[in-house]
């Protein structure tokens, strides 16, 4: 999946719809979370790169998948409602999408 160019879209988190195209996953609500939390948060999935401009990656399984949408429904009073909701939807998108492993890029 290729980088996301910022300055045209809009912000929030992408993957590969399964034709090849990037789609928006989850629009960015604000507030101060960042989609690498959920390694560091839930200890799923895999940072597969960061950078200094607000964009990162990272791989979840589709079962890693399932056991987000359990942790932040359990944790959603925890953490911002953007990060749950950004959760959520990621978990949403792999119903509609289903393969082995799954990209997510975000640009915020």
């Amino acid at each position: 999946m290729a980088h996301i160019d910022n300055a045209f879209l809009t912000p929030g988190v992408y993957s590969n719809d399964g034709d090849g195209r990037l789609k928006l996953v989850h629009r960015y609500q604000g507030g101060d979370y960042e989609l690498q939390e959920i390694v560091d948060f839930f200890n799923l999935g895999t940072v597969e790169s960061t950078d200094g401009d607000g964009e990162s990656v990272i791989v979840l399984t589709s079962k890693e998948l399932n056991e987000l949408r359990i942790l932040a429904s359990a944790h959603s009073f925890d953490y911002e409602e953007g990060f749950i909701e950004m959760c959520m939807e990621m978990q949403r998108f792999a119903v509609t999408t289903p393969t082995d492993h799954y990209r997510f890029i975000a640009n915020f």
